[in-house]
């Protein structure tokens, strides 16, 4: 299946799950507007013949929607390979998903969100300045990563970025973890190190990569507790579209400075740049934040542990890419680290309230 039938599919798949239009319109308004509760109980009420139904087929749309951002979010690797294996630099693929999102994004938080935005203080703006300078490292450095190893590495190293929350958290907010968090990051962080190892046993490329993936994963953590701090005081559309046009800008600095060419790609590839922006970025990472608002945020966090795995398995479907032995054991450690440590009743009030930011 070629990545851009994969889209295609996604789209269809996405309809399938929330059953009808009205679903669609009814989550995007609620995302859109999140000052108007009426429209979660909608959601969480109305079925396919829009009439009342039952709590429970509302909140297993909820689930359906979850399982549907987490396969969203999978994609994203998939088609940032078939953009790299034709010729495209990852900081131009990373400059274009976040424009074309942010310019996505920014209708409707001028339309909605624009007496917020201009309200926003200076410590604010700068906040989102350097959030965006992070997310830029964020997606630049992982894009990259994605050329010198598999894409099963480079996911799990990226998401293990709970575990470096942690250590941030305990360094810099004086939290003092549980035994189990400690247990679950000891864990984790030896399967990262595994992961590793496999690239000091082999090419100097792939060590190169799976630094450049942990990087993609430390500027995570710093985005995250940015994001932590500001969202306390901002909305979502407020705080994602000046922090995406932050990002934009600084890897269209990032790309021009490298000499990367910006033009003269194929409609096929201009669909995948658009299908960045829309699958993982808007539909992805916005379905599971209109989600959070409807489960337990421990909940999104620990659906979010089949990224690598959903993203493991569309690798060994499109470009027959099978994880290596290094992987599957480490990767295993990282996983079941990261769950200890995002369990909900094992954590801190301050990690708990860092962690569950993960989306």
């Amino acid at each position: 299946m070629p990545p851009l039938r994969f889209l295609g599919v996604s789209f269809r798949l996405s309809l399938a799950i929330l059953h009808t239009p009205a679903h669609i319109l009814l989550i995007w308004s609620a995302i859109l507007r999140p000052g108007q509760p009426h429209l979660s109980r909608q959601i969480l009420t109305m079925d396919a013949a829009g009439t009342v139904a039952t709590q429970q087929k509302g909140q297993g749309m909820v689930y359906a929607a979850m399982a549907l951002g987490v396969l969203a979010v999978s994609s994203s690797s998939i088609l940032i390979t078939n953009l790299e294996r034709g010729g495209v630099e990852p900081l131009v693929i990373a400059f274009y998903r976040m424009l074309i999102a942010t310019l996505l994004l920014a209708l409707p938080a001028l339309k909605f969100k624009r007496e917020e935005i201009k309200r926003l203080s200076r410590t604010d703006s700068l906040l989102l300045i350097v959030s965006g300078l992070f997310l830029a490292l964020h997606f630049g450095s992982w894009i990259s990563s994605l050329k010198y190893i598999p894409i099963s590495s480079s996911v799990l190293l990226v998401a293990s970025h709970p575990l470096f929350v942690v250590i941030a958290s305990a360094l810099f907010l004086s939290e003092t973890p549980t035994a189990r968090i400690i247990a679950g990051t000891i864990l984790g962080l030896a399967g990262t190190g595994l992961i590793l190892g496999e690239g000091f046993a082999g090419l100097s490329k792939a060590l190169w990569g799976d630094l450049l993936a942990l990087i993609g994963a430390l500027s995570t953590v710093v985005y995250l507790l940015i994001g932590r701090r500001v969202r306390a005081r901002v909305s979502l559309l407020a705080y994602v579209v000046p922090a995406y046009a932050a990002c934009s800008i600084l890897l269209f600095g990032w790309a021009v400075a490298l000499g990367n060419r910006l033009t003269g790609y194929t409609g096929a590839e201009w669909a995948c740049f658009l299908g960045l922006a829309i699958v993982p970025t808007i539909l992805g990472h916005t379905v599971l934040n209109w989600a959070i608002k409807h489960v337990a945020a421990s909940a999104i966090s620990t659906a979010l542990l089949g990224e690598p795995v959903v993203a493991s398995l569309l690798a060994w479907l499109f470009y027959a890419q099978v994880p290596s032995a290094y992987t599957v054991v480490g990767g295993s450690l990282v996983l079941i680290g990261i769950y200890l440590v995002i369990s909900r009743r094992t954590a801190g009030p301050s990690i708990e309230r860092e962690l569950d930011t993960s989306v």
